[in-house]
């Protein structure tokens, strides 16, 4: 038999389910919430049961996959996210969908479960998918972007076996990056999420204002950018131009929230994770040789990193 590791993730938006083998197989699957038109959201009780509904299916999907490639598969542990961070009073609702599927799921396999946070996950996949594109991080301590819809966040990270210890150095202070790309997109009449719709018209766009983020001591402030957004709209500027503004202030606003961290993050690796560092604006605007960034499928919302640390977890590889 070929052991194979399982992990669960049941973030805000996304259902996800993935398998890896020790040799660093992947075989994943998963689903986006529906989001109804015109919303920027859903309640948690919404999200817990399009979980609850749609997780059978994505665990069905991962496992036929795995199958398909290795025959003898057998779960040898099953990992799941529990909260957002690995800090107190970290709790979403949604995330127990996951908890529960995981736990009845080694009951019945009596394997063990890993349990780890849902911003650790995103660090082990974002390194993982690094080092498939043949930028590896080096060993030791890092500098973490975490930038999504949920979370804004500068973080120092240490590798240990059962995923990373985590520091908080920097964060947004008010919306996160993905708030001011869904709430800006959403204004415009995209769906939401509207990341990737917006980049589309950004890319043909240019940004009509300088950028100035405002930086405070712990963090940067975004709030202020949208009512920016509404103005340039308001004074007549074209979709394309104001979507290249949302994304210029993003970028420079990720810069300084880098800098706060001094010379340190100029000599450590950074490394980017959450599905606002899969905009490809984003990472040509931020090319840097101590700057990683991995594939979409692996920065977004996945359960890819969680499967890692419990394999990691269970056998004791980094």
């Amino acid at each position: 038999m070929t052991p194979v590791y399982l992990g669960i993730d049941t973030s805000n938006y996304t259902t996800s389910a993935a398998l890896v083998t020790r040799a660093g197989e992947v075989f994943s699957s998963k689903r986006l919430l529906s989001v109804k038109p015109g919303e920027r959201g859903m309640r948690q009780s919404e999200a817990l049961f399009c979980h609850t509904r749609d997780l059978s299916a994505i665990l069905a999907d991962a496992l036929w996959a795995c199958r398909k490639s290795v025959p003898d598969a057998a779960v040898a542990g099953v990992g799941v996210s529990t909260r957002p961070r690995d800090a107190a009073g970290s709790y979403m609702p949604c995330f127990l969908a996951g908890v529960n599927a995981a736990r009845a799921a080694a009951l019945a396999l009596n394997v063990p479960v890993v349990e780890t946070s849902h911003q650790e996950g995103h660090l082990a996949a974002a390194a993982f998918g690094s080092a498939k594109a043949g930028r590896p991080l080096p060993e030791g301590a890092f500098f973490a972007l975490h930038l999504s819809g949920g979370t804004g966040e500068l973080l120092y990270a240490s590798p240990r076996k059962s995923g990373f210890a985590v520091e908080r150095r920097a964060s947004f202070l008010d919306i996160t990056p993905g708030q001011l790309i869904d709430r800006c997109g959403v204004k415009m009449g995209l769906p939401f999420p509207a990341g990737r719709d917006l980049e589309k018209l950004a890319e043909a766009g240019s940004s009509p204002e300088k950028i100035r983020p405002a930086v405070k001591a712990d963090g940067v402030s975004l709030s202020g950018f949208e009512n920016r957004f509404e103005k340039i709209l308001g004074a007549g500027a074209s979709r394309e131009d104001a979507a290249a503004f949302v994304f210029a202030a993003v970028t420079r606003s990720v810069e300084a929230l880098i800098a706060l961290a001094g010379e340190e993050a100029k000599s450590l690796p950074v490394l980017f994770s959450g599905g606002v560092s899969s905009s490809y604006l984003l990472q040509e605007a931020l090319a840097r040789d101590n700057y990683y960034f991995t594939s979409p499928a692996l920065a977004s919302d996945n359960a890819v990193g969680v499967a890692l640390i419990c394999r990691n977890t269970l056998t004791g590889e980094m």
